[in-house]
């Protein structure tokens, strides 16, 4: 994790829940080129890590529950873990980027 000074365990479980949702809630279609989830890690200036997980398709469901860590699923221990969520379209308009982040130091209680 570049030797980031976060929950090292804790962003490792945030990147399986992640990855873990594109996989189980993304439909790809038919074609090998839509089959891909990409996985982006990357630490800003502010030392924050951001999380990026691509898939092929341009919805989220029930964003605005599943960051707001309603129901007690992945997501959830996403928020519990101090991940804070987000998704945007993908500049070619062919899906989506989950986006969670994560501060350094204590975690939320």
């Amino acid at each position: 994790m570049f030797k980031w000074a976060g929950n090292v365990e804790g962003a490792t479980t945030v990147v399986g829940i992640l990855v873990r949702n594109a996989v189980d809630h993304a439909d790809p279609g038919p074609t090998a080129e839509n089959r891909q989830v990409q996985l982006k890690l990357a630490i800003t200036e502010n030392h924050e890590l951001t999380i990026d997980v691509r898939d092929p398709i341009p919805q989220f469901r029930d964003f605005g529950q599943a960051a707001a860590g309603q129901e007690r699923r992945g997501l959830w221990t996403l928020r519990r873990l101090g991940g804070e969520l987000s998704w945007f379209l993908c500049h070619e308009r062919v899906g989506k980027t989950v986006r969670a982040r994560m501060t350094p130091g204590l975690v939320p209680a």
